[in-house]
């Protein structure tokens, strides 16, 4: 490799002004030297990455950038060019503030109103919204949340490819052709987004008027835990396993350098967290201490666990941000009431039977009252029906396929029970069944969210709707789950057996989809 005339830190900030949609001639006015040009060719192959190590460098910082900007004479800079801002309500205040979405448009002198950054890294513009064809949108909020976050606006046109007649409509506010996105509800936006992106991206929206015309606004945060990563599909904008990374003017997959910094920032941030942590196990030693896992809900040492309450740990998740050294001030988690050991060295904050409708119950509303494996043991030993979904409890209880069917092999359960779920655990028998006229149509309604149809539709035919379904593409857990549950509820009124033992079957196929046993 030739020895290049460009240090490291002023292709940073070539990149930096490349995000910010700075022109190349605009770009070259600050590196330009008498005695070494920076040719425009020179600088779109640092934006692609080919220029010696270019793809290895990440863009400067906003305010090292804004540093370097500040050493030359605001007159010369005016004279020569416009520097685009950085935007200053993601900084600063009110991402959704209307005042301050309004200051990013503009109309021209043909009295055409349009976003004046056009698409960055930071903003991406769409003409149309809809939640059917959603991966488009997905995608870019999927982008915008594994780099430094940013705005999706619907109903702006994006760069003007193709010309056709004497207006140029690059970046013109054309507003929202429907009432989808104004109507929405926002937890909508994100049922959507959970459905299909790992871990959730965080996103607030608004709706505005710009010169007279509608549009919407996403305003998508950085992910503290990126990369977000796509477990579902969504037509062929998104894939399962796909990770979206926003670069000036599109949202595209990742390159392997973007998530090798991803991976190297996670990495750091986790070992100045940690080691204060493991120095303070170490003073303790094993005898004397024990984990709590925040997520999980579960405070363990290699021998005994203890469950906590959601309703509690939601309570106590201040900790996170506390310091952990014993001093005075710092927070403490303190624990009342009962807690009642098992014989499986397992301590739950609930002991009781668990009956078929806890069963049902605690999983329509996913909870878990009971130790997990006390759900499994109910299912096998106590209670009656060969479709009871289990897979849930398996999962909560870190129970894989293996020691599934040892439990099972184990159980007090009759041979006859033993052989049908060890059937289900082996996958010999699935609670998947091929939906045909009524039960089909219904399930274009779930997907479709059509409300109308759900709410007409019998308690029988929704479980046959629901049995149909062979992937968790195109539903919504929650949503389902929300259904059949109101359908429980209208068939235990009629004394519908048959319905309700259909349902119950129905529960079992949500199950298998959204909790498969571990290997």
């Amino acid at each position: 490799m030739s020895k290049r005339s460009i240090d490291d830190w002023e292709i940073a900030h070539i990149k930096a002004m490349l995000s910010r949609g700075m022109r190349n001639k605009d770009i070259q006015f600050f590196f330009n030297r008498p005695d070494r040009s920076v040719n425009s060719g020179r600088i779109t192959g640092i934006k692609s990455g080919t220029y010696s190590n270019s793809s290895t460098i990440q863009p400067s910082s906003d305010e090292a950038l804004e540093q370097f900007l500040a050493g030359f004479k605001a007159s010369e800079v005016s004279a020569a060019i416009d520097v685009p801002q950085i935007v200053a309500d993601v900084q600063d205040g009110d991402p959704l503030s209307h005042r301050n979405i309004l200051k990013l448009f503009a109309p021209d002198s043909s009295g055409i109103w349009r976003f004046q950054r056009g698409e960055s890294d930071q903003h991406e513009c769409k003409e149309n919204f809809g939640f059917k064809y959603s991966g488009a949108w997905v995608r870019a909020v999927a982008a915008l949340a594994n780099n430094r976050g940013g705005y999706i606006f619907f109903g702006v046109r994006d760069k003007e490819k193709v010309i056709s007649s004497d207006v140029d409509m690059s970046y013109a506010v054309v507003g929202l052709e429907s009432n989808s996105f104004r109507d929405a509800d926002p937890a909508d936006f994100t049922k959507k987004i959970k459905s299909i992106l790992d871990p959730t991206p965080r996103i607030s929206s608004t709706y505005v008027e710009v010169g007279g015309r509608g549009i919407g606004v996403f305003h998508v945060e950085k992910h503290n835990s990126r990369p977000v990563i796509a477990t579902g599909q969504d037509g062929d904008q998104v894939k399962e396993g796909d990770i979206f990374f926003r670069y000036p003017g599109q949202s595209g997959r990742i390159k392997y350098s973007d998530l090798r910094a991803i991976f190297d920032e996670r990495d750091a941030l986790a070992r100045s967290q940690i080691i204060p942590m493991v120095s303070r196990l170490l003073s303790l030693g094993p005898e004397r201490s024990m984990i709590l896992d925040l997520q999980e809900g579960v405070i363990g040492d290699t021998k005994n666990v203890i469950m906590i309450d959601d309703d509690l740990l939601s309570k106590v998740k201040f900790i996170k941000d506390g310091d952990f050294n014993q001093t005075d001030g710092a927070p403490t988690l303190k624990l009342v009431g009962d807690v009642i050991p098992k014989s499986d060295s397992v301590v739950v904050v609930k002991s009781g039977v668990v009956t078929r409708s806890d069963l049902i119950n605690d999983f329509i509303n996913q909870k878990i009252t009971y130790g997990p494996k006390e759900y499994i043991r109910a299912a096998l030993e106590s209670c009656q029906g060969d479709w009871l979904p289990i897979y849930f409890f398996c999962q909560a209880a870190r129970i894989g396929h293996a020691e599934l069917l040892d439990l099972i092999q184990l159980s007090q359960a009759p041979e006859g029970r033993k052989k049908i779920f060890n059937d289900r655990a082996s996958g010999k028998k699935k609670a998947y069944k091929k939906a045909t006229g009524t039960p089909s149509k219904i399930m274009d309604a779930i997907e479709c969210r059509n409300s109308t149809i759900i709410a007409t539709a019998g308690p029988a035919d929704i479980a046959h709707a629901v049995l149909g379904f062979s992937n968790t593409n195109n539903i919504n857990l929650e949503y389902i789950l929300e259904i059949l549950k109101n359908s429980m509820e209208i068939a235990h009124h009629a004394h519908d057996a048959t319905a309700m033992s259909w349902l119950r079957r129905a529960l079992c196929q949500i199950d298998e989809l959204f909790y498969p046993l571990r290997q």
